[in-house]
């Protein structure tokens, strides 16, 4: 992307000018999940999306990732936030997450249920394009992807917390994996991404729950629309196939109406019981 004096991406109102080369950037994404529930009418979502960017800006100005240095696009019941690289990439995790639980928590507490809400967040590092429209990209699609992810958003429901993060398998192994700071790989979770034509892993972080907790919670998310509930890699669990049951005949068999007599092996619970009928 088209950067400016500042080594940013250009503003939205520079977008018509010219192309535009691509440029290699953090990427961050939060949706507030059950945006649209009944209970939510106009004024409560509006309630929301102040609360939300009010959080945001705070979160990333705290953070020491200003705002205003930031290029962010409106999604309705969510943000986009291109970060530029000269930015440093775990701080959107560590400390930005922790100034994003601290503010939510403090919001949800004087909310009312209807305004009350959690969120989900992705980050993914790639190239950004810009033009007179908006943000898009590869990356951009792939960021959105895993903030749409069922196993995401199955987690989320089963787990006590404000916030579940999800992040690229890339940006995850170049920056996460290492453990800059206070951020431990090891409370990271891969997961299985199935979303539209994309399948792809991804890591997903409960922050504030405990791993165990947090796989527990993964156990318990039921997808509503799937086979079985999955676990927090994103497998479909299914029950055990009931044990067989009834008889087969051996050798000559003599029927008379509902009677019928011959050599038989009974089939109980998938055990065999071998019997003789005359």
């Amino acid at each position: 992307m088209k950067e400016d004096s500042e080594g940013l991406p250009e503003r939205t109102a520079q977008r018509a000018a010219g192309p535009h080369r691509a440029q290699h950037c953090l990427l961050f994404a939060v949706d507030v999940a059950g945006f649209t529930d009944v209970k939510r009418d106009d004024e409560v979502q509006l309630a929301i999306r102040a609360a939300l960017y009010g959080l945001l800006i705070k979160s990333f100005d705290d953070a020491d990732l200003p705002w205003d240095q930031c290029l962010h696009e409106d999604r309705g019941d969510g943000i986009l936030v291109i970060i530029p690289a000269k930015m440093p990439s775990a701080a959107v995790v560590d400390p930005l997450l922790g100034h994003i639980r601290a503010g939510l928590r403090r919001h949800n507490r004087l909310a009312s249920d209807a305004a009350a809400f959690r969120l989900r967040v992705a980050v993914h590092i790639g190239e950004v394009h810009s033009d007179a429209h908006g943000l898009a990209g590869v990356a951009v699609n792939h960021l959105f992807r895993l903030l749409d992810a069922p196993v995401l958003k199955h987690t989320l429901a089963g787990a006590q917390t404000d916030v579940a993060l999800i992040v690229s398998d890339y940006f995850y192994d170049s920056v996460l994996r290492h453990g800059p700071g206070m951020i431990d790989p090891a409370a990271y979770r891969p997961v299985t991404v199935e979303v539209k034509r994309t399948q792809a892993r991804g890591w997903i972080h409960l922050p504030g729950v405990p791993p165990a907790l947090a796989d527990r919670a993964g156990l318990a998310a039921a997808a509503p629309d799937g086979p079985g509930p999955r676990d927090l890699y994103g497998t479909v669990s299914r029950p055990p196939a009931a044990p067989a049951q009834g008889f087969v005949f051996l050798g000559p068999t003599t029927i008379h109406g509902d009677a019928v007599a011959g050599d038989k092996i009974k089939i109980v619970g998938g055990k065999d019981a071998d019997e003789s009928t005359r």
